[in-house]
């Protein structure tokens, strides 16, 4: 990254203390990986005019009006339209070997489920909460407006949807062994009771949307380790740990 040898020791300090440093570097590395990504004529023709357009500036005096406001070279402009193609195309041809292994790895971060959930402090109340629930004495989401005691009080009970992943581990559980539709008996988590019932679960599968996805965050970590690894050098070549602290 030859352009950061532009930048003097103090002009790194003020980065660094500003929290700048690192995603500097980690744009300069992409823009690095990127550039010899190669982009049909035509199409990137119509990339960069596609984006203009839908920026408002078709017209050649709007466009060198923003430029010039914006402080931005019409290059760079150009370079910020096609960095989504470059980047898909950049991702296909180093990172589709790893997209199984990688969507293995993950999957159980991916699946998606949507459930109803309500919540009490006391187990008499949450026993006959799920009794008329479950016999369908009245609607969940009902129950959950008047007597729920958590947020999930203000969508009528409805969580979701949300990576399975993200709720407590005793939830998880059930909500990946229960049926669509049926209610479970209450359970404790932390200081409160709860009754909840799975209203639609998505398990996660290696489409082409996902494809890209893993594609994509493969490429993203690989920067950031990339990233994280420069900018410690950099800091310490340069003996700015030391200083920093020293601010």
């Amino acid at each position: 990254m030859k352009s950061l040898e532009l930048f003097s020791k103090e002009c790194i300090i003020l980065l660094h203390k500003n929290k700048l440093l690192k995603p500097l570097i980690r744009s300069l590395l992409i823009k690095e990986e990127l550039s010899d990504v190669y982009i049909e004529s035509t199409i990137k023709t119509n990339i960069i005019n596609s984006y203009i357009e839908q920026l408002g500036l078709s017209e050649d005096k709007k466009l060198n009006e923003w430029l010039s406001e914006s402080y931005i070279e019409k290059n760079d402009l150009e370079m910020e339209a096609i960095r989504e193609f470059q980047i898909q195309n950049y991702c296909k041809e180093h990172y589709e070997h790893k997209v199984e292994s990688h969507f293995l790895k993950r999957k159980n971060n991916l699946d998606i489920v949507i459930y109803s959930l309500l919540r009490v402090k006391d187990y008499s109340k949450a026993r006959e909460l799920y009794l008329r629930v479950s016999e369908k004495e009245e609607d969940f989401g009902d129950i959950a407006v008047k007597y729920s005691e958590g947020i999930e009080k203000a969508t009528r009970g409805i969580i979701g949807p949300v990576p399975v992943e993200q709720s407590h581990p005793k939830l998880n559980e059930i909500l990946r062994n229960s049926k669509a539709g049926e209610v479970q008996p209450p359970i404790r988590i932390d200081e409160s009771y709860i009754i909840v019932r799975v209203e639609s679960f998505d398990p996660a599968i290696l489409d082409d949307f996902m494809r890209d996805k893993m594609r994509k965050e493969l490429f993203s970590m690989s920067i950031e380790e990339r990233a994280t690894k420069a900018n410690e050098d950099l800091l310490n070549t340069l003996n700015i740990s030391k200083v920093h602290g020293n601010l």
